[in-house]
């Protein structure tokens, strides 16, 4: 009997088998009833069958075999991609459902054995072509694994941001109270200011980021802006809390734009207290935005030690950030312990219709926006382009 049938025809005493591995290998299938456990065995096991039944050349059995096949089904209903899913949802680590897959391939390659039949030529062409198909199978799972843990982790945080605002406001709340009516004795209420201030940085990139990563996009509201008065409302904001930094604006041009206010105020802040974080405690930090053309530019510049050459390609990526020895954990920077902050500020551009990039040298670091004019916004779920720049980690 050839292997695909051999399967078709004993798939109760292999998804037997199944269950009695992931019963006593598996910590967290031990509180799994039998069909809890076999799951989308059957369906998985008749998906292997029919997979091997397609006839396919030695390039499509090549990508199947590193699970890039490009005749498989992306449908969200194939038996492998549900059975991740629930795996996930029961609590399974992504290697306890790989050895799953490893225990179903033993399994059936042991019970054929143990079968009693004759062995052709064809068997070797029998078993390829079924771990191939298991191969395939496992990619797609561990594919949609990941990503189920990747959005339920964004999940987690997109709430616990949203939730951890509410007391945020508490706090803030009562610091102000505490200073009109104590304006003589206010020793403590600034402070906590300060640092409501700094949470909610972190909170808003945290936002941001969660947004974006679940699909929703960003969605701007464009206003008339007079960007140096903008931009200079923002630096007073930031020197409230940058410890005697020296913040210097140069503008040149049309200052004139047509942005979302409270996203870009976000994006130069993150750009400012990343250059205030890395940049020599005696050198100004310069922000420079030039509206002499029909896209602005807005730059940040500091004079500090050079970006490290290897992580340029991916500093404006998620949870990216440069350790160096003189790192402060006590860093006023948005999104600095996160590794969101540049992430936010190249979306944020990208939204906009523009680019953010950096260019460092043992001379200067330099974060800058590219933006229309007028915000070209990109409708909410619609991936915008992404830079391709660094800069001194947020």
């Amino acid at each position: 009997m050839r292997l695909a049938a051999f399967i078709a025809a004993h798939h109760e005493s292999i998804l037997h088998a199944w269950v009695a591995f992931a019963k006593n290998q598996l910590p967290a299938a031990r509180n799994l009833d039998a069909m809890g456990l076999e799951d989308h065995g059957t369906k998985i096991l008749e998906e292997i069958v029919r997979n091997m039944a397609v006839k396919e050349d030695e390039s499509e059995s090549k990508a199947k075999s590193e699970g890039q096949s490009l005749l498989a089904s992306t449908s969200a209903q194939v038996p492998s991609r549900s059975h991740a899913r629930q795996r996930e949802r029961q609590g399974f680590e992504v290697g306890q459902m790989v050895a799953e897959y490893r225990a179903l391939r033993a399994t059936v390659l042991r019970l054929w054995r143990d079968s009693g039949r004759q062995m052709t030529p064809q068997d070797l062409d029998d078993m390829m072509r079924f771990n191939e198909a298991v191969d395939q199978a496992l990619a797609e799972s561990v594919e949609v694994f990941i990503a189920e843990l990747d959005r339920a982790r964004d999940l987690f945080l997109g709430v616990m941001g949203h939730d951890l605002r509410g007391p945020l406001s508490s706090i803030a709340s009562a610091a102000a109270v505490e200073m009109r009516k104590w304006p003589d004795d206010v020793r403590f209420a600034p402070l906590i200011l300060r640092s409501v201030r700094q949470m909610k940085a972190l909170l808003d990139d945290l936002m941001e980021f969660t947004t974006y990563r679940l699909g929703n996009g960003l969605s701007l509201s464009p206003v008339h802006m007079q960007l140096d008065q903008f931009a200079r409302e923002t630096l007073d904001e930031i020197e409230t809390v940058s410890r005697g930094r020296t913040l210097r604006l140069e503008c040149h041009g049309d200052m004139t734009v047509e942005w979302d206010q409270r996203r870009v105020h976000q994006a130069l802040s993150n750009l400012v207290f990343n250059a205030l974080k890395y940049g020599f405690a005696d050198s100004p930090i310069v922000v420079s935005i030039d509206g002499s053309a029909s896209h602005v530019r807005v730059a940040v510049r500091n004079t500090g030690k050079p970006i490290a050459p290897h992580l340029l390609p991916r500093l404006f990526d998620p949870l990216v950030r440069e350790e160096r020895e003189d790192d402060e954990t006590g860093s006023q920077v948005a999104g600095a312990n996160l590794g969101l902050g540049l992430y936010v500020v190249r979306e944020i551009a990208a939204a906009h219709g523009g680019t953010a990039e950096v260019t460092s040298t043992a001379d200067m670091t330099e974060f800058c926006m590219h933006l229309p004019r007028m915000c070209t916004a990109t409708p909410p779920g619609t991936e915008g382009p992404v830079g391709n720049g660094a800069s001194a980690i947020a």
